[in-house]
């Protein structure tokens, strides 16, 4: 392999490796936060949502803010903190999506007639929607509040879920940075041997 390519394989194969590592350093770390999370709310006897979620968008509902297959992360948050216009992830109430997490824009808060600060529920709706969702979605209900979204994700999830994807993404590439790191010793006791 001639010195250029070489070099433009190591800078590839180095930074596939680290964002390999960091990408499992993150989710390690939300595990941990997760689990503490969960063991203090069952300390305190509190049935809570996850600290944090991740969800793959599968409809068009929040096109163009939103594609399908883009993910969600989302981070739980109190009442207090969701406010018009902030998109939040939901269990649906509705008959045809019952149960399936759903992601939508807040577009109206609806209080109790006596205590205006006590919020009854969200009035839910995907920007590419026609109406509003009909449910009225409660604050115990919110999975949590979209704080980040990562485009394309999903089409990267359908590849590794197939056996020929996870090898061609994620066993190939390390073969290949072991492989080049075993040579690379190689050499080395090599030329300590000759000298």
């Amino acid at each position: 392999m001639p010195g250029k390519a070489k070099k433009i394989f190591h800078i590839l194969s180095s930074i596939i490796l680290y964002s390999i590592l960091t990408i499992i350093g993150i989710i390690v770390l939300m595990f941990i936060a997760y689990f503490i999370d969960q063991r203090i709310g069952m300390q305190k006897g509190e049935s809570r949502a996850p600290l944090f979620g991740a969800y793959v968008i599968i409809s068009n509902s929040m096109v163009p803010t939103i594609n399908v297959q883009d993910a969600v992360i989302t981070m739980r948050v109190s009442e207090k903190n969701i406010k018009m216009n902030d998109i939040i992830t939901f269990v649906s109430k509705d008959i045809e999506t019952r149960g399936t997490p759903i992601t939508h824009r807040v577009v109206g808060i609806v209080y109790e007639d006596d205590d205006k600060t006590k919020v009854l529920g969200y009035r839910t709706k995907g920007d590419h929607n026609n109406t509003q969702d009909f449910a009225l979605i409660k604050p115990d209900e919110v999975m949590g509040k979209v704080y980040l979204r990562i485009p394309f994700i999903g089409y990267l999830q359908a590849i590794l879920t197939n056996p020929i994807g996870w090898f061609a993404i994620i066993v190939f590439p390390c073969l290949l940075i072991i492989g080049n790191d075993i040579i690379k010793i190689g050499k080395n006791i090599n030329k300590k041997y000759q000298n």
